[in-house]
């Protein structure tokens, strides 16, 4: 009975026993040797890329320890205590948690009670494209997908927008049975060929003829989830849906239902199973190059399209994405930011990855022409990012680029493939070992398993540093089931001018003063994030002609960028951006997350939506609260029950300049009285952000001054400020004030 031939691995035990029995440092050192040898000449006969990066990693270990075992006096010490500490000791950074470690956590779900305004708001915004997707209720009846005699098969009331390039090889839109296997890559007798919503190879995803890379990159993502033993995520999205077998089956009437995270909660989203079909080699939709027969994938990307407005929508990001297609948390990190700590990054991201909950995609940035041939990286490009390890030191990623004809990484082979450490030049008469000569020497575990033949075109590995050299951003999408607690609040932000009964300035130097501001009050202390999420909405143009009006399939106008920011103020509405406790990056993305890592029990926490740029009209949100500890969420409460606006202006003859200004006289005076003790704030907010403005309040019974001594000032704004400024007095005496506002340079 013949057996397997025993690995470096398995004799790891035995090696680590002779050396702590050994009786002196040279039998030590001996042994030592003698295991690199063994270690480097199975290095030699590997051919296997995964196992050669393992031994690789095994081999520059054995010379560390012949290296401690030489120099260090304390070296039996050293090696009981590295033996009795090892979690690993071939190197191999679990990419998956052991088999009684995986969990399936259960997603939260609001437990706010929605207003009736809030209720309408979200009915309203499951209008879009000149489509309706209602609130997700219940998984929808499988008699929905069955073909009744006498009817029809079912199909969409228009089909979905193509752009110039696709009308052009567009075929035409087929069911199914026509369209899988791509009529192109598989021509002439179609007799056994045909869809599925099963495989057989390892699901290998890629876009073509479409500008949804970020689509694809996250399918990826969230497939190779799976691939690595978690549960599926994206499990019960598509139905009709096989709960026994796990997968998505063939609708009888070609009819599918998918669900879809959307505009402020889970939404409805049906789709006919016809799919655009080129009449040249290039493929319209995702397609599978392992399985070119199968269907969801397609389906699921339709989807997804229909609510975006079309196969010709011009690019999202993954995180966005990962987040309306299964509902998982999105947080950009923007790796040029000198805020962003690799170390502690790598390993917050890499521990979340080995047990499955948080999905990882990147994106690069704008490229020249040049740089993409010289890197072989795509500009502005999302990849998914199948799988992460930490081998020999080196803190490595799985990169895959979703587009077919996309390259790969031109920078992933530093060495010859051939340039093998030769152990014998390690080792002098007693074992001296050149720990420098031996890194340079030995191939990178990076290195070898780009080596593997069966990466798929386009995949490759690459170490976090070339990650941070090359890309822009890291999306990270966070299992929702972390936490045990969420609410939701709705909202409509109107950005109208016309709503404003004066010209209400909004730069980043303007007061937040027309912005919305929430409170949270958490019950235990803890984290908190939270989730701002702005709605789609279609935007009619300007030159918008009546067909395209009553359509209702205007673009959608994502325009700006959107931030909030955290502010310890008691839950009370704040006015000015400046002393927040934690604020967010401004984005053109629709979602950003802001974390409070660090939050008290029972201290009220005021948050608020700021923005730039958007739109001038009427524009919807969801803010999503996620903690594990129940909280409290409403609106933030006004600091004052009595407020006043008064419009003035500085003209060239009532801007008179800071108070050092012969002529500060004439600046614009307003009188007013108190008739009791009280607080008070006095805002002072000018629609040119280029002035330096200031504001004041002196005893004068309120008559206009016409000269300021510093025993008249009650109380001021301190430092002039761009745009706009704020002076608060706590205790304000009753008696009758005059109030000055000042520009900083006279006109």
């Amino acid at each position: 009975m013949s057996q397997n031939p025993r690995t470096p691995q398995d004799s790891d035990g035995n090696h680590a026993e002779q050396l702590l029995r050994s009786t002196s440092r040279d039998e030590a050192l001996e042994i030592a040797i003698k295991a690199a040898e063994t270690s480097m000449q199975a290095l030699k006969l590997s051919t296997d890329p995964n196992e050669k990066a393992l031994l690789s990693t095994r081999f520059n270990q054995l010379l560390q320890e012949a290296e401690k075992i030489k120099f260090n006096p304390n070296w039996r010490q050293e090696l009981k205590e590295s033996t009795s500490s090892s979690v690993d000791q071939h190197g191999d950074s679990r990419t998956s948690p052991p088999a009684n470690r995986a969990r399936r956590l259960k997603e939260p779900k609001s437990s706010r009670q929605l207003p009736n305004r809030e209720q309408i708001l979200l009915l309203k915004a499951g209008y879009l494209n000149g489509f309706k997707f209602p609130p997700w209720s219940n998984a929808p009846d499988p008699s929905e997908f069955e073909l009744k005699d006498g009817e029809s098969l079912y199909e969409d009331d228009s089909e979905l927008t193509l752009s110039e390039f696709q009308e052009d090889v567009l075929d035409d839109w087929k069911r199914p049975h026509e369209a899988l296997p791509p009529p192109t890559w598989f021509p002439g007798d179609r007799n056994h060929l045909g869809p599925s919503m099963t495989y057989s190879r390892k699901i290998d995803l890629v876009q073509d003829a479409a500008t949804d890379c970020s689509v694809v990159a996250s399918l990826c993502s969230g497939i190779a989830r799976a691939e690595r033993g978690h549960a599926k995520i994206l499990r019960a999205v598509v139905y009709p849906y096989d709960d026994a077998s796990g997968h998505p089956i063939m609708s009888k009437n070609g009819k599918y239902v998918v669900r879809m995270n959307l505009n402020g909660c889970y939404r409805k989203v049906v789709i006919d199973d016809r799919l655009p079909v080129s009449k040249t080699n290039r493929v319209i939709h995702v397609v599978d190059r392992h399985n070119p027969g199968l269907l969801w994938p397609a389906l699921v990307e339709k989807a997804y399209l229909k609510v975006r407005g079309g196969y010709d929508f011009p690019g999202s990001n993954s995180g966005t994405d990962l987040w309306i297609i299964t509902g998982w948390i999105p947080e950009q990190v923007f790796l040029q930011s000198d805020e962003l700590e690799p170390d502690k990054f790598w390993k917050r991201v890499s521990r979340s990855f080995s047990y499955g909950d948080v999905l990882v995609t990147i994106g690069t940035g704008r490229m020249s022409p040049k740089t993409e041939r010289e890197l072989g990286l795509a500009s502005e490009h999302d990849y998914s990012v199948l799988d992460l390890r930490e081998i020999d030191g080196q803190r490595l990623l799985l990169i895959k680029n979703p587009w077919c004809e996309g390259t790969s990484w031109r920078g992933r082979f530093e060495r010859e493939e051939n340039n093998t450490p030769d152990v014998s030049s390690q080792t002098g008469e007693h074992g001296s070992v050149d720990m420098d000569s031996d890194a340079k020497r030995a191939q990178s575990s990076r290195d070898l398993l780009n080596a593997d033949e069966e990466l798929s075109p386009g995949t490759f590995w690459m170490d976090l540093d070339n990650v941070l050299q090359n890309f822009d951003s890291i999306y990270l999408n966070w299992n929702p089931g972390l936490f045990a607690h969420r609410q939701d609040l709705h909202f409509a932000w109107n950005l109208s001018a016309s709503e404003q009964s004066y010209h209400k300035p909004r730069n980043r130097f303007a007061s937040l003063t027309s912005h919305p501001q929430f409170a949270i009050t958490p019950t235990k202390s803890g984290a908190v994030w939270i989730l701002l999420w702005r709605h789609f909405k279609n935007t009619v143009q300007m030159d918008a002609n009546e067909e395209e009006i009553a359509s209702g399939g205007a673009d959608i106008d994502l325009s700006g960028h959107i931030s909030f920011a955290a502010f310890k103020s008691q839950g009370r509405r704040v006015m000015l951006g400046e002393r927040y406790l934690e604020k967010g990056w401004f984005v053109d993305s629709p979602q950003t997350l802001l974390k409070l890592e660090e939050c008290e029990a029972g201290v009220p926490y005021t948050i608020v939506p700021l923005e730039q740029d958007l739109l001038p009209t009427e524009h919807t949100f969801t803010l999503s609260i996620f903690s594990n500890a129940a909280l409290n969420l409403t609106d933030a409460t006004a600091k004052y029950q009595h407020a006043r606006t008064l419009c003035s202006a500085w003209t060239k003859d009532t801007a008179g300049g800071n108070a050092h200004s012969p002529f500060y006289s004439t600046n614009p005076q307003f009188s007013i009285a108190v008739p009791r003790a009280m607080s008070i704030s006095l805002l002072l907010e000018a629609a040119n952000d280029e002035l330096n403005v200031h504001v004041k309040l002196v005893h004068s019974n309120g008559l206009r001054i016409h000269a300021i001594r510093s025993r008249d000032i009650v109380f001021d704004s301190r430092d002039y400020r761009r745009g706009c400024c704020l002076a608060e007095f706590s205790a304000l005496e009753p008696g009758q004030y005059t109030i000055i506002c000042s520009t900083f340079e006279a006109q």
